[in-house]
């Protein structure tokens, strides 16, 4: 089958394009191949990919930055998502939208399912969850929408990457322990979205993140552990120490019920996933960091 990635040069897009080449014809595409902001092109491109299946891993990712260029984070999220799946609806191809846990405020105090009502509290959440509004305009019965949570992989940087970077030559670090999350390996969520498209999941929404929750110290903690960094001292903090422009959910957990549902796999408990990733390349990536 011909499956069209946005998105591809990405942390996810990366991952996914690897595993999807091993049984199906892949077209990979990033912003140099096209931008999703303007419509006529990114409907040309859906086109001319041919494939029956996209799936939709481009996106406007910097949390704090949306605070500011809400327009572009809105442009980009809402208006890009709408812009594939017209391209989608021309062509018939049912469109993966990847959207995020940010569309939850963080007050439910319990895992987030399927069936919640999203209530984001930063733009770029907003500017999410406008994107799968949109697309449901545009693409109704072939929409399906993929939220995951706290995504870190081989590519690209993200939370324990910069953990690393800001332990070099230091024997103390402050991390928060207000913020509950399900980290999410995106080779286990590249996995899963394998799964997806073998299966021909056809839902209109699922959770798809890394099985259970912890507060980022407790995730801090954990790799540490695997990268032999127990020599550093992490202190549990507030996020009041940490001032940012957006505000971040208290407790944006994610489970995964209509995946389990629909009996397929969903990508594996947080902690079994941190040591995959560790096994597949992270504890090289730490060496690389801390040697630069």
């Amino acid at each position: 089958m011909n499956v069209l990635v946005t998105g591809a040069a990405g942390m996810l897009g990366r991952d996914l394009t690897a595993l999807l080449r091993v049984n199906h014809r892949v077209v990979a595409a990033d912003l140099e191949d096209f931008d999703i902001t303007g419509r006529r092109a990114t409907v040309d491109a859906v086109k001319a990919s041919q494939a029956p299946a996209v799936v939709h891993c481009a996106a406007y990712t910097d949390v704090d930055g949306a605070e500011t260029d809400s327009e572009r984070a809105l442009a980009v999220n809402a208006a890009g998502a709408a812009n594939v799946a017209a391209g989608c609806r021309e062509t018939g191809a049912r469109l993966y939208l990847i959207s995020t846990d940010f569309v939850f405020d963080g007050g439910k105090g319990a895992p987030y399912v399927e069936s919640d009502q999203p209530n984001p509290s930063s733009a770029y959440g907003r500017s999410k969850l406008e994107g799968e509004r949109l697309a449901r305009e545009e693409l109704s019965e072939k929409l399906t929408v993929v939220r995951t949570a706290w995504l870190y992989g081989a590519y690209g940087e993200h939370f324990l990457t910069r953990l690393v970077r800001l332990v070099r030559g230091r024997d103390r670090l402050c991390v928060v322990d207000d913020q509950v999350g399900s980290p999410t390996w995106t080779g286990e969520l590249a996995a899963c979205l394998v799964r997806m498209l073998d299966a021909g999941a056809d839902g209109p929404l699922y959770h798809a993140a890394g099985g259970g929750s912890c507060t980022r110290f407790e995730w801090a903690k954990a790799w540490f552990s695997l990268a032999g960094l127990e020599h550093v001292r992490l202190e549990p903090v507030g996020s009041d120490k940490f001032p940012a422009p957006a505000r971040r959910p208290v407790s944006s957990a994610l489970a995964s019920e209509r995946l389990e549902r629909d009996g397929i796999t969903p990508p594996a408990r947080w902690r079994d996933g941190l040591e995959a990733y560790a096994r597949a390349g992270g504890l090289e990536k730490v060496k690389k960091i801390l040697d630069g």
